[in-house]
């Protein structure tokens, strides 16, 4: 027991920011004031924890770790805005002040976030008709840019048909192709002379002779088609993509702005039903009154105490040290 006392006092004076040194030498009254403060701010910083881990996944999207790490990033500003109040001097009343305001500010933004997770399911079926009106202001122009891109897609097609059929023309009427190929041979060619002494020479010398051979060969055109047949097929799947797009496309716009939540939009439509339901009016009156009160707890609270032997203590080390100071 002793021994969860002493960490558990440790723990305070962690949150706190008091000198665990200094307060471990003074009386029980300080110790359950420290204890006190640091109840106070975990609750605080619980009910923070908890505001910044449903905005994060809500509206930023993080994901699960993202959004722990929002909730540990909203209880570090937490402990330390309330170290403000907590570790400031009692006649800094600008700072009281600042503190109210904050508190304030405070409790609106976090009763409007809590508000919205209470009131899911009522904002859900009021954003069908919000969302209802997006999708029929959307659909005009989408519509228009998809029967643009059918509308450029069956020009190519039309292109690529007309080329396909002049292609077929031609390989109907020819299909085959004659080529001639000219074929070099050697050949020997023996020549004999006689010189003026009655001596006859004879010569052999190598000639070259062309020979000409006609082919029949098929059109050369006919490897054009499986190109042409592949381009026209791809252009039909993209039209039929298109076509399906069209079809289903409020279907699509529909899913689109579901999915995405946006908490301006959810805070329009959560001011709507306040306006209309005086039960969420007063749902959002009590979270807002728990959350003030919550977090000027600490404020008043600080006011409120007096003088422990802790704070003279921390005084008169101060007072000390400026002595010090003056003699040296």
């Amino acid at each position: 027991m002793k021994r969860f006392q002493f960490w558990w006092l440790k723990l305070s004076c962690f949150l706190t920011g008091y000198n665990f040194y200094i307060l471990s030498n003074c009386s029980e009254v300080s110790s359950r004031k420290v204890k006190k403060y640091a109840a106070a701010l975990l609750i605080v910083a619980t009910v923070w924890a908890f505001v910044g881990y449903c905005f994060c996944s809500r509206y930023i999207k993080l994901g699960p770790t993202g959004s722990i790490s929002g909730a540990l990033i909203a209880i570090i500003i937490i402990i330390q805005i309330e170290r403000q109040i907590l570790l400031a001097d009692k006649a800094n009343i600008f700072l009281k002040w600042i503190r109210v305001l904050l508190a304030m500010l405070m409790a609106v933004v976090g009763s409007l976030i809590i508000d919205q997770i209470i009131f899911k399911d009522d904002i859900d079926k009021n954003k069908i008709a919000a969302n209802q009106k997006q999708v029929n202001s959307l659909m005009p122009d989408r519509s228009k840019e998809i029967i643009n891109q059918i509308s450029q897609i069956n020009a190519s097609l039309l292109i690529k048909e007309n080329e396909r059929k002049i292609l077929l023309n031609d390989i109907n009427k020819n299909p085959t192709k004659q080529i001639i190929e000219t074929t070099s041979n050697q050949v020997p060619i023996t020549s004999t002379t006689i010189d003026s002494s009655k001596v006859s020479t004879t010569k052999t010398i190598m000639k070259n002779i062309l020979s000409k051979t006609i082919k029949s060969i098929q059109n050369p055109k006919f490897e054009q088609l499986p190109l042409l047949d592949t381009q026209i097929a791809t252009l039909n799947n993209q039209k039929i993509n298109k076509e399906n797009t069209l079809l289903e496309l409020k279907t699509i716009l529909e899913a689109e702005i579901k999915e995405k939540v946006g908490f301006l939009d959810e805070l329009n439509v959560m001011i709507n039903i306040l306006k209309q339901s005086v039960a969420a009016l007063i749902v959002y009156i009590i979270w807002f009154s728990f959350l003030l009160i919550l977090e000027l707890l600490i404020l008043i609270g600080k006011v409120n105490d007096t003088d422990s032997d802790y704070d003279k203590t921390i005084q008169k080390q101060m007072s000390i040290h400026l002595r010090k100071i003056d003699l040296l």
